[in-house]
């Protein structure tokens, strides 16, 4: 012990409260993680079951957290930091990405404070000690918990952020490829096929090298077309321009000729900041999508409503709708659901067999 903190350390039998707090906290650190840990398994966290960080880099994290709490309790507390700087700091620490909701870290820090306080509570002879002292005790160790874990928190947060933003930068990458496929590569190689029976046949069948030959040219507009709806979509999926537009132009380049499309918007799309605004944009795409792929519908109808508090959307088809199931839930639906959340907003999907499909929408905007 250095010099300095041995001359801060009153000797035993003369420690404050708080004092013989802090020695309990370091005593006992290993049976208040085991009990956090059977909290934890309880209350079936996501933090123990989810990606991420594996349980003993979870428990080492609340054994720091507790040694944090000692120090703070002995009044050692270190400088704060600015956020930016702490956030650096705690994405250190805890090594490999957090990819789990926030909230859960909220939860598990309310749970080592139980565990903590339970066991600083049970060891300490509080006989004597006025019950106002005891009172504040508690509150300073829920209050330094609570405090580090909301630091902790901020990690959650950017690494759960940013975790999203990879997965829907791939789904991106993996449409963008499936439209090349689909769309361009098809049409090419039937081009490129009839060019070369077109060359086969140009001296024993010129009728049926003719015929190779327009094949070949209707194939060739059919891929310029395509490549100009591909570059429309693309340029409509930047919603900066508009949302109407923007979807405007995503029903124009997707919904095949034979469907019928109704579009309804009322409201200013000013309410709404742009990362909603992209983010509503992707969401009801995926919604179209779906409906244009699976529902086999001669109708679909987007709606979308903003107004200063919340914008409400929704996109209805009257296909062949099938068996709502969790379970069952495709990546295009699950991709909408946690979109949704991300805004803090509520998702709903209404469908059952022959009855067609709809998904609401609803974010809000407030503050």
């Amino acid at each position: 012990m250095r010099e300095a903190e041995r001359e801060r350390t009153p000797p035993p039998g003369q420690e404050s409260l708080r004092h013989r707090a802090a020695r309990v906290l370091e005593e006992h650190a290993e049976e208040i993680v085991e009990d956090y840990e059977r909290r934890l398994e309880r209350a079936q966290s996501l933090l123990l079951s989810g990606e991420g960080a594996s349980r003993d880099e979870l428990l080492e994290q609340a054994r720091r957290l507790l040694r944090l709490v000692a120090e703070a309790l002995r009044g050692r507390e270190r400088p704060e930091l600015r956020v930016g700087e702490e956030i650096s700091r705690n994405q250190e620490a805890a090594g490999e990405p957090l990819s789990h909701p926030p909230d859960e870290s909220f939860r598990a820090g309310l749970e080592l404070s139980k565990a903590a306080l339970e066991r600083v509570l049970g060891e300490l002879d509080l006989s004597g000690e006025p019950p106002g002292e005891v009172l504040r005790l508690s509150l300073r160790v829920q209050e330094a918990i609570m405090d580090h874990t909301a630091r902790e928190a901020m990690v959650s947060h950017v690494d759960y952020l940013l975790a999203k933003l990879t997965e829907v930068q791939a789904e991106e990458r993996r449409r963008l490829s499936r439209e090349l496929h689909d769309r361009l590569a098809h049409s090419m190689a039937l081009v490129a096929q009839s060019l070369e029976l077109h060359e086969a046949l140009a001296s024993s069948d010129p009728e049926t090298a003719r015929q190779k030959l327009q094949r070949a040219a209707e194939a060739a507009r059919r891929s310029v077309e395509a490549a100009r709806n591909l570059a429309r979509e693309l340029r409509g999926s930047e919603a900066s321009q508009g949302l109407e537009l923007a979807l405007q132009n995503l029903l124009e380049a997707t919904v095949p000729a034979g469907v019928r499309t109704e579009i309804s918007f009322s409201g200013d799309e000013e309410h709404m900041p742009d990362h909603v605004r992209d983010q509503l944009y992707m969401i009801l795409r995926e919604g179209i999508r779906n409906a244009v792929a699976h529902s086999e519908t001669k109708a679909l109808v987007l709606e979308v409503a903003v107004n200063p508090e919340e914008v409400r959307a929704a996109v209805t088809d009257h296909g062949k709708g099938f068996e709502a199931s969790s379970e069952h839930e495709g990546v295009g639906l699950s991709s909408m659901r946690e979109r949704t959340q991300l805004l803090r907003g509520d998702f709903r999907l209404r469908t059952s067999p022959g009855e067609g499909t709809r998904v609401e929408v609803r974010i809000p905007l407030g503050r």
